[in-house]
């Protein structure tokens, strides 16, 4: 139940900022997170970790922000900073003595569902000036999500296959566009939305449900990134057909607890295909994301 829940925060460190909130995104994983259904919470929680506001409080060693400034915040609240992976860059990785409330944003320290937010400055990134108030935020998670794997994992000229155009594969599309990438959405609903896809930066627009069309594309893709998740077998082993040999399959969607998801193991070892996961991207990432969307005026499509 989401109620009104009045609180003071408290004293502000020196090593953190407070934000008056202007804007915050409504990502699917603050409904899972609100649920417990990926890890157990501990309530009251605030939700919101796509955050975009006015700095209206600096700590005393904050050097590079200042109040007044335009800044937000992304799911990552904290990380050690000493580890292995913090010390490449991988701080949204962070593997620290820190525990997953304290690691994102929307745990034991409340998110963006608030009229404030207070958290360290490390996370608290400025956002460009043309990238307008109402439709940023959402690039700070869904944006940050695809764009990292994007960037990662393809080149120009590569064919990209998205599956689920949601918040995600909507942005997916843009970007590996803007990458010079052909794009191939997988949708269900493929002819309501196929003009609309298409406006967007997909090449071809098709079916995500139908099994016969999935097979009939088998291998066409260089890389896939797969928005959804999905227990029937059948359906997700057409998605990692879709992957050509020597490609790479990105899942992002996450399934609930204790479930999994079916692979063929034989067609990943046979034709040499990367599985891999991607987990939002550190504040490096974040940056140049931004700097991206600006460049290319890329926003998400909001309600």
């Amino acid at each position: 139940t989401m109620v009104e829940y009045p609180f003071n925060f408290p004293e502000l460190k020196p090593y953190e900022v407070r934000l008056r909130i202007a804007y915050t995104g409504l990502c699917h994983s603050d409904v899972h997170t609100a649920k417990s259904e990926w890890w157990d919470v501990k309530y009251p929680i605030v939700p919101g970790h796509e955050v975009l506001g006015i700095i209206t409080h600096v700590g005393a060693d904050v050097q590079t922000l200042k109040v007044g400034d335009r800044a937000g915040f992304g799911p990552i609240r904290f990380s050690c900073d000493t580890c292995n992976l913090c010390l490449r860059g991988n701080t949204h990785l962070c593997k620290g003595n820190v525990a997953p409330e304290v690691h994102y944003l929307n745990g034991k320290y409340f998110g963006g569902f608030a009229t404030h937010i207070q958290a360290p400055a490390k996370t608290c990134i400025k956002i460009p000036e043309s990238l307008p108030d109402d439709r940023t935020p959402p690039l700070l998670c869904a944006g940050l999500t695809v764009y990292s794997p994007l960037k990662r994992y393809v080149k120009a000229g590569d064919s990209v296959g998205v599956i689920g155009i949601g918040g995600l594969g909507h942005l997916a599309i843009k970007y590996a566009k803007a990458l010079g990438c052909r794009v191939t959405a997988y949708t269900s609903k493929v002819a309501e939305k196929r003009d609309e896809l298409i406006k967007m930066g997909a090449d071809e627009v098709r079916s995500s449900v139908d099994l016969d069309d999935l097979k009939a594309g088998a291998e066409s893709q260089n890389f896939v990134m797969n928005c959804l998740y999905t227990n029937n077998k059948d359906q997700m082993n057409a998605f990692f057909g879709l992957t050509e040999r020597g490609g790479t399959f990105c899942q992002l969607a996450v399934p609930p607890k204790g479930e999994g998801m079916n692979i063929n193991l034989s067609r990943l070892v046979m034709a040499q295909i990367q599985l891999v996961g991607s987990l939002s991207g550190s504040i490096k990432d974040t940056e140049e994301m931004l700097e991206f969307s600006a460049k290319h005026n890329i926003l998400p499509d909001c309600e």
